[in-house]
Order: C-alpha cells, then sequence, then structure tokens
C-alpha cells in the first residue's frame, strides 16, 4: 500500500470511539494486512464485526459489515477524502451500529412492516436449532441490506465452516427467497421462494430441515 495513504490513515485518534456499543466491543486494528489497511472494527460474541478500513481495490475509505455468511459495504461512510471520512465516522458511526445492527428494527421500512414481519410469531417455521445449525438472525430483528433485501433469517453450521443458509425479503419484488453457503460458497436454492407470509411459513415447516440436512451432507 501506498505510504501516502498508509501513513495518514495510522495517524487518525481513535479515542473517541466508545469502548463498547450494545453488545459491539471496540478493536483498534491500524495494521496492513496486506490487500487494506485495517483502522479499527467492533465485534460481538456472533462474530459479527463492523470493521473501518481503506480499500485498495476500489482506492476508498469505507466501512464494511461482517457475518459469518455474507458481508456489505455501509455505504454512507464510503469517501475518497480521508478528512471527511474521519468526520463521518464522528459523527454518525455509533448511530449506524446501533440501527444496523445493535436495533435493526429501527432500520425496517413501510413495506417491510406491512407485510408483518415484525410482528410474526416465527419460532416453529424459523426455530433457533436445526440440527448442526445455529439462526443468529431472526425477521423481528432482520438486517438491512442496500437493494431492497433484507436477511431474515441465517443458520450458521456450528462448526464455522461458513457453510449455512440465509432467507431474505426484498420489498421491492415482494418476494421471499434463500442462498445456500458451502464452504462460502454460494448457491441459489428456489425450493423456499414465496410471495405471501402464509405461503413462505408453510414452506418453511416442510423443507427448511430437509434443505439443510441435504446440505450437509454435500460438505
Amino acid at each position: 500500500m501506498k505510504d501516502e495513504i498508509k501513513e495518514p490513515f495510522s495517524q487518525i485518534d481513535l479515542s473517541w470511539c466508545p469502548p463498547q456499543i450494545g453488545d459491539f466491543v471496540f478493536k483498534e486494528d491500524k495494521k496492513d494486512d496486506g490487500d487494506n489497511y485495517l483502522l479499527f472494527h467492533y465485534t460481538n460474541a456472533k462474530g459479527w464485526r463492523w470493521q473501518a478500513f481503506y480499500d485498495a481495490e476500489v482506492e476508498d475509505y469505507t466501512v464494511h459489515i461482517y457475518m459469518p455468511l455474507f458481508s456489505f459495504a455501509d455505504i454512507s461512510f464510503v469517501n475518497e477524502n480521508l478528512a471527511d471520512y474521519e468526520a463521518g465516522l464522528r459523527a454518525r458511526l455509533e448511530m449506524q451500529i446501533q440501527k444496523v445492527l445493535v436495533n435493526p428494527a429501527d432500520n425496517f421500512t413501510y413495506p417491510y412492516k406491512v407485510k408483518g414481519l415484525p410482528e410474526w410469531d416465527y419460532q416453529e417455521s424459523l426455530p433457533e436449532q436445526i440440527g448442526g445449525y445455529t439462526r443468529d438472525i431472526a425477521p423481528d430483528k432482520a438486517i438491512r441490506m442496500i437493494n431492497g433485501s433484507y436477511i431474515i433469517a441465517e443458520y450458521v453450521k456450528d462448526d464455522d465452516d461458513k457453510s449455512g443458509l440465509l432467507l431474505f425479503y426484498n420489498v421491492l419484488r415482494d418476494e421471499f427467497f434463500a442462498e445456500l453457503r458451502a464452504h462460502n460458497y454460494p448457491e441459489i436454492n428456489h425450493e423456499v421462494d414465496a410471495k405471501s407470509l402464509t405461503a413462505f411459513e408453510k414452506v418453511l415447516k416442510e423443507k427448511l430441515p430437509l434443505i439443510l440436512d441435504e446440505l450437509t451432507k454435500r460438505l
């Protein structure tokens, strides 16, 4: 990484960063990982991570959110200018972590609420444990993406090999759908595609355990 990027980035004062936001704990990085320059991150016991860093590939200062089976950029922080990036972090870091990860219901849009997902009694359709998989996201605390989709459930294999299942609802297309991860390799799955919450609930009860069982057999 070019020294003219790395040196001023490494000199950013992080003393203002809250030591903890909800269940997320602050960790200073300030290191070159070979591809990017890491500044700091917040992480929780589930292994979720909110990471501030310089992305050498696209040459931007950015923030990415990492979960066991997926990651995405918080585009509200992306900036080519270091001073503006730092100002954005100081102004909005705590608010964004709270809204996106700690209290994700604050990020629900009207169409998501109208679908009935925040009040859905999902426990029978989406049990916390299925075989060797654990659900660490639920519809009443769904994670909002940037393309109209919400991740309403994530089933992660207990041995942490980046395998499992993601369940989505897209408010723009008004549809439920799923993606499998086999050792972090994405696979589209159409077995639980549905339009209505009633139909989605029915197909989950019928097929979700079978889908995860079949995934395990292939790993």
